[in-house]
Order: C-alpha cells, then sequence, then structure tokens
C-alpha cells in the first residue's frame, strides 16, 4: 500500500469549525457555523476567501434577526455555490420536534436555525447580561450534528452563540426547554442543506 492508496474522508479527521459569539446577531453566528459545518462534512469546507462571506453574518446588519440572514443567503448563494459550497436554505414554520428529526437523519449534511426566547433557553437569572433584559436579546440557536467534546461520538447538538454570562457552554446537548423557547417565535426557522457533489 502507498500513500496514493489512501483516501482521507471528512469523518477521519476531526475540525475544530469555531463558534463565534455575538450579543447582537446569534441568529447569523449560528447560521455562519452550521454552513461551515455542513460543508465540512461534504468535503468542501476550506477555510479562506469564504471566511470573509462568512464572517458577515457576525455583524448586526447581516445576522440581527431571522430576516436579516435569510436576506444575506438569498443575496449570497450564487457566490457560495461559484466557490464549491452546494448549500440550500428555506424559511419553515415548523415544530420543533419535527426540526429535530429532520437534521438528525440529515446526517450533517442539514442544519437549522431556530430563533428562541432566551428567558426560556436560560432562565437563570442575570444571564442575559447587566443591564440587558432577556426579552430585549434576539436570541437563536443552531442544530446540527457534531461532538460535544474532541473524544464523544457525533450526535444531535445545539450551538449557542450567546456570549455565555451564566457560564453556559457554546455546544450542549438539545435541551427540553428548547421547544418552548421556540415556540415563542412562532416556530419559525431557517434550515439549510447540501445539495448535489462539490
Amino acid at each position: 500500500m502507498t500513500r496514493d492508496d489512501v483516501v482521507m474522508r471528512p469523518e477521519d479527521v476531526r475540525f475544530l469549525v469555531p463558534v463565534f459569539h455575538t450579543p447582537n446577531a446569534c441568529p447569523g453566528a449560528a447560521t455562519a457555523y452550521l454552513l461551515r459545518r455542513i460543508a465540512y462534512r461534504a468535503g468542501a469546507y476550506a477555510p479562506g476567501i469564504q471566511e470573509i462571506i462568512f464572517h458577515e453574518l457576525n455583524t448586526d446588519r447581516e445576522g440581527g434577526t431571522l430576516e436579516r440572514v435569510q436576506r444575506w443567503f438569498s443575496s449570497r448563494v450564487t457566490n457560495l455555490h461559484e466557490l464549491g459550497y452546494r448549500l440550500l436554505c428555506r424559511r419553515v414554520a415548523t415544530p420543533t420536534p419535527a426540526i429535530v428529526d429532520w437534521v438528525r437523519a440529515g446526517k450533517g449534511y442539514r442544519g437549522a436555525m431556530l430563533p428562541t426566547s432566551f428567558a426560556k433557553l436560560h432562565p437563570t437569572p442575570g444571564a442575559s447580561g447587566k443591564d440587558v433584559s432577556p426579552d430585549m436579546v434576539g436570541h437563536a440557536v443552531g442544530l446540527t450534528i457534531d461532538r460535544l467534546d474532541q473524544t464523544s461520538d457525533e450526535d444531535l447538538v445545539m450551538i449557542d452563540p450567546w456570549p455565555g454570562f451564566d457560564g453556559s457552554a457554546d455546544k450542549e446537548k438539545v435541551p427540553a426547554t428548547l421547544e418552548s423557547a421556540h415556540r415563542d417565535k412562532n416556530f419559525h426557522a431557517l434550515v439549510y442543506y447540501w445539495v448535489g457533489w462539490s
């Protein structure tokens, strides 16, 4: 066997996709993570010039709300396809359990960004930070297949880009409170998925 006989697949390498923390662009930061993670699973993620495009989502202007993220994706989908990212996005109003099942069935080629009620997802007093009302937080989380740590198996995880004033992790198992927090936003979500080959 020679080096040319060895083929490395994305699942053979453990690559850490960063979660950017932001108090004013949670929908965008969650989306940026999901898009990177899905592209990585498809074997197409190559950090470089496209990072500038993904980083736009970490700003309030492009990633502050579900509507801004949807508009950003619509304006960038052609650029993403030209770079080899065969990603598509769809807005849905679907109950949380159905979205969870859909993401899980995608085995890493799907993800969802869910706007949520911060107060219901993080009920700890002061979790939103000093002088910040939980009702004023434009919060969202991402759902994807990932590892909680480098030693665990892949499973469905929730990505939370809030800066973490309450000490919570940015990646965790999907909590039971997610459905109630998502319901407060009328079950709206953006779902992302990989199509075709890169």
